[in-house]
């Protein structure tokens, strides 16, 4: 006897009784994962602008080589006369193995899953509002646990004795004194202070951009001195007055604002994130107003289609069809606190 109604919408799993019908089965995990896909990568700010090494274990394996490259050094060819290089050979600079390298493992993995009940779509609600509605949430559950650990290696990166150890991140040190002193609002030194690092990194302003928390983020508004289109520049690469009060730029650096910053425990820090910003303190104390990233800095690889893959089943005990979305991934931050500062802590003075 079959266990499936014959009247659609019913969603049941795949245990139809026809060959029409069973198709439902193909459509649920084929649809439900390019639209969960979409919303987590709308969740994603620091893992919507990482550089994506996917298609480096497209073809398996877990573990990415990224090799530290020493800046390279031009030097004069001829000494005022050809026979200069004659005399003296040219010198090669070893880029293979004296730098070292960065990896990227791919060994984290998350996943969100839902169980709906006959009942509901009994009830009367559509395959469309159905649909949209839970991808929607596996979607953002995703998106925001990636998030969630991508921030968490931001932290790890720039802080001093993190996660209460005597460990010191990469990039430890890279530090701009931009909000003032135990609060998190920008003051006009503190976005000179950005800017000067920017370019003392050899790069340009458009190579970064500045992740602040909501708190941070806010107090560009309090400040006449941020709240006006001639400072903060037009996103909209036109001469148009500020729209909405959206701001896209701070001192001709992108600016974007994210709610999932982390604590030493890796827990939530959503209004007043704090780190080690100095050599031998571990109270965690130091209020952490963002980042300043170079946008080349991140690093995600996901594993071969678990980029948000979808399974579903029924459940014959529950009489609901459980859907399950997961992911694999890893990331690397590159960059140190000497010659490659691609990450910087914007804390307070």
């Amino acid at each position: 006897m079959a266990l499936a109604p014959s009247t659609k919408p019913y969603l049941t799993g795949g245990l139809q009784d026809s060959a029409v019908d069973a198709g439902l089965q193909k459509f649920v995990p084929e649809i439900w994962g390019e639209a969960i896909m979409d919303y987590m990568e709308k969740k994603l700010v620091v893992g919507g602008m990482a550089q994506d090494l996917s298609a480096m274990v497209a073809n398996g394996g877990d573990l990415i080589h990224l090799p530290k490259h020493d800046e390279i050094a031009a030097a004069d060819l001829y000494g005022g006369n050809v026979e200069a290089l004659q005399a003296t050979a040219i010198s090669f600079d070893d880029t293979t193995t004296a730098g070292g390298e960065y990896q990227l493992i791919v060994n984290q993995s998350a996943y969100a899953a839902v169980a709906i009940a006959d009942l509901v779509m009994a009830q009367g609600a559509s395959e469309y509002d159905f649909m949209n509605m839970y991808t929607q949430k596996l979607g953002y559950a995703l998106g925001k646990h990636i998030e969630a650990y991508l921030m968490y290696k931001l932290l790890n990166h720039v802080g001093f004795n993190y996660t209460d150890g005597t460990d010191d991140g990469a990039g430890s040190g890279n530090n701009i004194s931009f909000t003032t002193g135990g609060a998190y609002t920008i003051t006009k030194d503190g976005v000179a202070a950005m800017i000067q690092a920017v370019y003392e990194s050899d790069a340009d302003l458009e190579d970064f951009v500045a992740v602040l928390c909501p708190a941070t983020y806010a107090s560009l508004f309090k400040l006449d001195d941020f709240a006006r289109y001639d400072v903060i520049g037009n996103s909209l690469g036109s001469e148009l007055p500020r729209v909405s009060g959206y701001v896209g730029k701070l001192g001709g650096v992108d600016v974007v604002v994210s709610n999932n910053f982390r604590n030493k425990d890796n827990s939530a820090y959503l209004t007043a994130p704090v780190f080690n910003k100095a050599d031998g303190t571990t109270d965690e104390s130091d209020q952490l107003a963002g980042f300043l990233i170079r946008k080349d800095a991140v690093k995600i690889a996901y594993a071969k289609g678990m980029k948000a893959r979808v399974q579903s089943d029924y459940s014959l005990t529950t009489l609901a069809t459980q859907f399950v979305a997961d992911s694999v991934y890893g990331c690397a931050i590159v960059g140190d606190n000497s010659t490659n500062k691609t990450v910087f802590a914007l804390c307070d003075a």
